[in-house]
């Protein structure tokens, strides 16, 4: 063979190459719509799953000291006693059997009326509104893991475009596939981090304070793009506040005020960014439309659940009359779950004052609280199902009985006992045998969505 034959074969196969290498990156299955699965030519060389985050260590202060505290302000913690795990895996308590509705495990209603009555009447106005729905969460959801296919399974039903609502900054923002962030000049806040008289406890669990030169600038990702962007915000002094987007821009001088304000720009953009001067508190950015159904993800890594109860109702009132929700889904759990712990009913027990208090702030909403997913734990040489997953399921079951709302069980939608051991050999979860991946997060919300369509037509 001639060299110019050999650089010929060179130059096609670099071209081959480079064409597979681009085709790889494409995100079909969200460009299809599932039709085609997403493939990576590096996936043997370059993991794909989402780092393995440490779980928050066991909650360790007594329940009765929260319990005994008449506004519940002095902890957030509850009791983990814990056993010494033998060579065999603990015996797991017995749970109720979930229902199940043509091979579907089926949303729980112990709501008086009709299950999601508010929420199903909301989807008949969808293509006159937003209807948005808030999954509030812990890092089993974070960088929109399991909500950003929640999310497009609705759209193709009901419409809508965009992300919802993002915070202003980010510690991860590179995580997140759906949107890409650029932030600088935010000082973030979360109920991780907040004082104990900090009053700003809005539902995401989290706001920005702007210092010198404040910015973020949103880009599409898998999302797609949305044709209208809104800043809500709190100003404590005097300030510039502005969104710039592809198609226009807004920018108008605040004044000192206790009210939540909101600056918005309409029309269809990938891109957008958010400035502020000094003195502006960030409650959040909304990325949608004006109808359809919206998906909003708000997780808080480390997140038991336990500090919403201290939610500010006075301003969730406020935030309403600009973004209200027709239903919020709780996934909480993980972190308050230990090896050899059986008893949760005093976790069950503060959370109820969770729930109650996210229900007074957002009265048009209705409450589905998930059960928590199946986690393992070594045993010896073998993984096995946490017995304590078990527990927490039947107090999470009972926190809706008590509290009204409607519930599901991911546990058993997974498949059960050892559930989560399975889906770690279908490449489903990471290799702390907890937080889902991508292609994990995509196949639990077609589950939750097949269930919560089995309410809606029924």
């Amino acid at each position: 063979m001639n060299d110019s034959s050999s650089r010929q074969l060179i130059l096609i196969f670099t071209i081959a190459l480079g064409l597979l290498m681009i085709l790889s990156v494409v995100p079909w299955s969200s460009l299809t719509g599932n039709t085609l699965k997403d493939f990576s030519l590096l996936s043997d060389l370059i993991s794909t799953e989402r780092p393995v985050l440490a779980v928050t260590p066991p909650l360790t202060t007594e329940i009765d000291e929260i319990l005994k505290e008449e506004d519940l302000e002095q902890s957030d913690t509850i009791s983990a006693k814990t056993e010494t795990i033998s060579a065999e895996p603990a015996p797991a308590p017995e749970v109720e059997a979930a229902s199940e509705i043509n091979g579907v495990v089926a949303i729980e209603n112990y709501a008086a009326g009709e299950s999601l009555a508010k929420f199903r009447a909301a989807l008949s106005q969808s293509s006159e509104r937003t209807v948005r729905v808030a999954v509030m969460g812990d890092s089993f959801i974070e960088g929109d893991i399991f909500t950003q296919d929640l999310r497009s399974m609705f759209r193709e039903s009901y419409g809508g475009s965009g992300i919802g609502f993002s915070a202003l900054h980010s510690d991860f923002p590179g995580f997140r596939q759906t949107v890409k962030m650029k932030t600088s000049g935010w000082s973030l806040h979360d109920i991780r981090t907040m004082a104990a008289k900090d009053s700003l406890r809005v539902l995401s669990g989290d706001y920005a304070v702007s210092l010198e030169n404040a910015s973020t600038t949103f880009k599409s990702g898998f999302a797609g793009p949305w044709s209208r962007t809104s800043f809500v915000y709190l100003a404590t002094d005097s300030a510039t506040v502005s969104v710039v987007t592809e198609t226009a821009e807004n920018a108008v001088a605040v004044a000192p005020s206790s009210d939540v304000q909101i600056i918005t720009v309409e029309g269809n953009t990938a891109s957008a960014k958010i400035s502020a001067t000094p003195g502006v508190v960030a409650l959040g950015a909304y990325l949608d439309t004006d109808a359809g159904v919206q998906v909003d993800c708000m997780s808080i890594r480390g997140n038991s659940g336990l500090p919403m109860r201290k939610l500010n109702k006075a301003l969730c009132d406020k935030m309403r009359q600009w973004v209200d929700y027709d239903l919020i889904i709780l996934e909480y759990g993980t972190n308050a779950i230990s090896s050899g712990q059986t008893d949760y009913s005093g976790y069950s027990q503060v959370m109820a004052r969770s729930v109650e208090r996210i229900r007074s702030a957002y009265p048009n909403a209705d409450i589905l609280i998930m059960g928590v997913a199946d986690r393992g734990e070594k045993v010896g040489t073998e993984v096995y199902s946490m017995p304590a997953c078990k527990s927490m399921v039947n107090a999470q079951r009972e926190l809706a009985r008590k509290t009204g709302a409607a519930f599901w069980d991911t546990r058993a939608a997974m498949g059960g006992d050892n559930s989560v051991v399975v889906w770690r050999n279908r490449k489903l979860v990471n290799a702390d045998y907890t937080h889902l991946n991508r292609d994990g997060g995509r196949e639990l919300a077609r589950l939750l969505f097949n269930a919560l369509n089995q309410v809606i037509n029924e």
